[in-house]
């Protein structure tokens, strides 16, 4: 799996006079590089793109129009909140002004983002929590902790399965539905599956654990907490999965 190295100057932006701070292009170990801001990416050497299933972003945002990753210190009280380290979101993270959301980005290349509203608001009908740009509900997003043998955790959001993939293998289904995404990455692992949910989705979830089971042939158990799993230590996620 290709690591993420660092960030450097886009020649895309800066050919129109953007990225002044030099660090929109994101470079990985494999090679490949990518840009945040305008959307410029580099294969690694020797990489064949299949033209099978392949889907033109440019057809559709992915990204909040002002994403930046110059994110405000608000953002990161919020995000750092849950015990993760700055250097570890990095990667990750950017920041939409005009919508007042924490964005991460998801998929290398980046396939959707996600945003997290993190602003303070006095409205009566506040924006919703999370807000997403591209199509969530058509990939899948592992998250693997090294040298994993472990069940695989289906969470709600991003974060928290950020959080239980340091312990064991993550999956984020950006809400509580099991789109066939997963489900067909399910059938092909083979592996435990436990289905983690707040409280409020306990009626459901055993339904869900059952036919995901008889899908997939694999154990599947249910985890129900009153806190999502990002609130949790990782000695706490240890004990509850």
């Amino acid at each position: 799996m290709s690591k993420f190295v660092g960030y450097e100057r886009c020649p895309e932006c800066a050919s129109v006079g953007r990225d002044s701070r030099g660090d929109n292009l994101g470079t990985w170990s494999d090679g490949s590089k990518h840009c945040f801001s305008c959307g410029f990416h580099d294969h690694p050497r020797g990489f064949i793109l299949h033209h099978v299933g392949f889907v033109d972003h440019g057809a559709k945002s992915i990204l909040p129009r002002d994403f930046t990753r110059q994110v405000p210190t608000t953002a990161w009280k919020w995000l750092l909140q849950y015990g993760l380290p700055y250097s570890y979101w990095t990667p990750y993270c950017g920041y939409s002004p005009s919508e007042g959301r924490l964005v991460f980005t998801v998929g290398i290349p980046v396939e959707f983002s996600i945003g997290r509203f993190v602003e303070e608001s006095n409205s009566e009908h506040p924006p919703r929590k999370w807000y997403v740009w591209g199509d969530s509900h058509k990939h899948c997003e592992v998250i693997e902790a090294a040298g994993d043998k472990g069940p695989i955790i289906l969470v709600e959001d991003i974060v928290s399965a950020h959080k239980v993939g340091q312990v064991t293998t993550a999956i984020p289904l950006f809400g509580t539905m099991i789109h066939p995404c997963h489900k067909y990455y399910l059938m092909n692992e083979k592996r435990p599956i436990k289905i983690w949910l707040d409280k409020d989705q306990e009626h459901s979830v055993k339904k869900k654990a059952i036919n995901l089971q008889m899908l997939v042939g694999a154990n599947v158990d249910v985890v129900v907490t009153d806190k999502d799993p990002k609130s949790y230590s990782i000695g706490q996620i240890k004990e509850l999965i």
